[in-house]
């Protein structure tokens, strides 16, 4: 491990030196900010994130923001997720190279993971927003509740069979820091309630007194009857939109990214 680490720290040395003054401060900064400490805290899934996946998102989450004042999004997001699939031991793990043609984003460990990310200045605690489930040209053609309900139980399971897994990196701007959860939907709980959807549940709110455009419907979870999530087929971007619960999601890791402070910021002080 020590000739490992002296090799590696020799390899780094020798190619600075022909660097220029702007490269090298580039390079500090990324040196600086893997110098700060990142709090991962973990979750109640034990199946995707073991420590070197933990330790390969915490580093890449600090390299992130050694040159990037907003949060992780869904490009790095995926590029990251393979990184630490392959950090894991899976070398085959790569992004998908014909995304137009299949729906998910990384292949690996076997599986086929679509990623969603969400940022905001204050996440809800109760609710994961999912901007863009998937495309959906068809929203504008399902002018009534029959056929919203028809396009939704035999479009969305097929657009399911693209991947096995989904994926949502959630990412909350603090005054301090950038917190980071990732959290995964159920697959089969979604699937379940979009072939059982029905016309009675489609509607279009008022907003602000005015009629809604897009139709949307409140699913109920198959075991207990308690809404697990809200869908909007939004017309205006032909998207189709969720509102997932929480605490049906299962929660993988919180990553805790301290914004660097005028300390931290010298780490390296000239003598």
């Amino acid at each position: 491990m020590s000739s490992d680490r002296e090799r590696v720290t020799n390899e780094i040395t020798s190619g600075l030196n022909h660097l220029s003054m702007r490269q090298l401060e580039t390079v500090a900064s990324m040196v600086k900010s893997l110098n700060i400490p990142v709090q991962f805290i973990p979750g109640s899934g034990v199946d995707i994130v073991d420590a070197a996946f933990a330790e390969e998102m915490s580093n890449l989450l600090s390299l992130h923001h050694s040159n990037h004042e907003a949060p992780l999004n869904k490009k790095p997001f995926e590029y990251a997720m393979k990184r630490c699939l392959i950090a894991q031991g899976h070398n085959e793990a790569d992004l998908n190279p014909a995304p137009g043609e299949s729906a998910y984003d990384v292949f690996g460990n076997g599986e086929r993971w679509s990623l969603k990310t969400e940022a905001a200045k204050g996440l809800s605690a109760t609710q994961v927003k999912i901007e863009k489930f998937s495309e959906a040209r068809w929203v504008r053609e399902a002018t009534t509740a029959e056929l919203c309900a028809a396009e939704v139980r035999e479009r969305l399971p097929r657009h399911m069979d693209g991947y096995d897994r989904i994926l949502v990196l959630r990412a909350e701007t603090r005054p301090d820091s950038f917190a980071y959860t990732l959290e995964e939907v159920p697959k089969k709980v979604l699937l379940d309630c979009f072939t059982s959807a029905t016309p009675e549940m489609f509607t279009k709110k008022d907003r602000g007194g005015k009629p809604g455009i897009s139709f949307g419907a409140d699913f109920s979870h198959p075991t207990n009857g308690d809404k697990v999530f809200r869908m909007l087929l939004d017309s205006s971007v032909e998207k189709v939109r969720l509102w997932y619960q929480t605490k049906y999601c299962t929660h993988h890791g919180s990553w805790i990214v301290s914004k660097p402070d005028s300390d931290e910021l010298t780490l390296f002080t000239q003598v």
